[in-house]
């Protein structure tokens, strides 16, 4: 009998899906069962403000609703996303990454990932799982923010906001959220990230001794503000009486003065706003690139620019292949890829780490982005979760993408854990979604390391 109405209900909902385009406002997408959000929260909002929706989330799932789903979310004008912290979300937040990429209109609310010890479907959440999972999230919210879009932590508030921008047919980066408990206008960063941002330009030249040459700090510093670094601060930096570490150096050699990071600091917060247009966070992702004509040498060792040559415009392309995907096992880049791209006559880049950001930096996304074919390894030695959202970003946006996807086992062991089969199947649910959001975009998928190497070398060569 349930059945039954189900398949009426499916009946009814293909009839209206099928026979007016963009039936639906919003596609109510994210964490699914346990959770109800959507019938306490959600719909009932939506009712009253007089928007349709399409609520995937059904007492009984058949197959049939899989191509209803598919057109529902082609066709809702705004991509109504909650990643809770009851379900561990993999997929849902491989999709919303996805979503990201390819500009439409999406409102996100991503709760926090709840602490080690915390149940998610009657199981505990071990210290190393929630390590993986806080960084799925943490790339997450730095994928959205890229692209300038709120993200919140409250679904009232991210109601009122969908609401807006239906009504008035704006983009969610271009309504301010109510200033309320739960909305977080994501495009100001946080303190923490800025801190985060100003060490991350610091030791990208720092040397052995954690110290960084003022030749090096002028461009840190337009890194960070767009701009060159004031004379004012050069003069304070060859001044004895202020700066004791230069009595040393040369009349000639300024360049070569050494600034720790605490005296680094000091400079970017004393003159950072001596200017009539202070740095916004678009400014300065579109700064970094000003950054790299001193580094390019390290990511592709003897093709670097010449000292001294600023004008000199970079390649339009810093390496053939970006070797994304798994890292904690660097095995099948220096053993598989690594040497078949030398054969090639290749260069690489590879996933930037660092142990002072867990994030997704500006600076790996500008190493991304500077790689002709981007080929992203998710292996079955490791959960990968906050890879695929990356591979599922630029599978979004487009790019010239290949995957490798590798599923994980039944007793599979990862950080020393076995994983219970509710785990291993959370995981592989998130790689069964990216590897289907990958071949309905036409992009490759394989199993086997060495064939997706050769599909990427031979896409440099096309």
């Amino acid at each position: 009998m349930a059945r039954v109405a189900l398949l009426c209900e499916l009946l009814i909902l293909s009839f209206f899906l099928f026979s007016v385009e963009s039936s639906y406002d919003v596609f109510l997408g994210g964490s699914c069962n346990p959770t109800t959000w959507r019938k306490d929260v959600a719909i009932p909002k939506l009712k009253a403000y007089g928007i349709s929706y399409y609520n995937p989330q059904v007492t009984q799932w058949i197959p049939e609703l899989i191509e209803l789903e598919n057109q529902a979310k082609e066709n809702a004008k705004v991509m109504f996303f909650v990643i809770d912290n009851q379900t561990r979300s993999v997929a849902c937040m491989i999709e919303t990454a996805h979503i990201a990429g390819t500009q439409r209109k999406l409102i996100l609310i991503l709760n926090e990932q709840s602490p080690p010890g915390s149940l998610v479907l009657g199981e505990p959440i071990s210290e190393k799982e929630y390590v993986d999972l806080k960084q799925g999230r943490d790339y997450l919210r730095d994928i959205v923010q890229m692209q300038g879009i709120p993200v919140f932590q409250g679904i009232q508030e991210a109601l009122e906001v969908t609401n807006k921008v239906l009504k008035e047919e704006l983009r969610p980066q271009d309504v301010r959220p109510p200033r309320r408990e739960g909305a977080v206008a994501v495009p100001h960063a946080t303190l923490g990230d800025k801190y985060l941002k100003v060490q991350e330009a610091f030791n990208s030249f720092s040397s052995d001794d954690g110290e960084v040459r003022i030749r090096d700090v002028r461009m840190a510093f337009k890194v960070l503000t767009g701009r060159e670094l004031p004379q004012e601060c050069l003069d304070i930096l060859t001044s004895s009486q202020q700066c004791p570490v230069t009595q040393n150096i040369a009349d000639g050699d300024i360049d070569d003065i050494p600034i720790t990071f605490d005296q680094f600091c000091f400079i970017v917060s004393e003159f950072k706003h001596q200017s009539k247009n202070g740095s916004k966070f678009s400014e300065f992702l579109n700064s970094v690139q000003h950054l790299f004509t001193r580094v390019y040498d390290w990511i592709l060792p003897g093709t670097a620019l010449s000292k001294g040559e600023a004008d000199v415009p970079l390649p339009a392309y810093w390496s053939h292949i970006y070797l994304g995907g798994s890292t904690k096992d660097c095995a099948w880049r220096d053993n598989i890829a690594i040497p078949l791209l030398k054969k090639h006559g290749l260069t690489h880049s590879v996933p930037f780490r660092s142990p002072w950001n867990a994030r997704l930096s500006p600076l790996e996304m500008h190493i991304i982005n500077s790689s002709r074919v981007l080929l992203f390894v998710i292996t079955k030695t490791e959960r990968c979760v906050a890879e695929m959202l990356v591979a599922a970003h630029y599978v979004g946006q487009g790019c010239n993408v290949v995957l490798c996807i590798q599923y994980l086992e039944n007793d599979v062991v990862i950080d020393g854990e076995k994983l219970s089969d509710l785990a291993v199947k959370d995981y592989n649910r998130g790689r069964m979604y990216l590897s289907d959001l990958a071949t309905r975009s036409g992009v490759p998928v394989f199993s086997d390391i060495s064939e997706a190497v050769s599909c990427a070398c031979g896409k440099c060569s096309s």
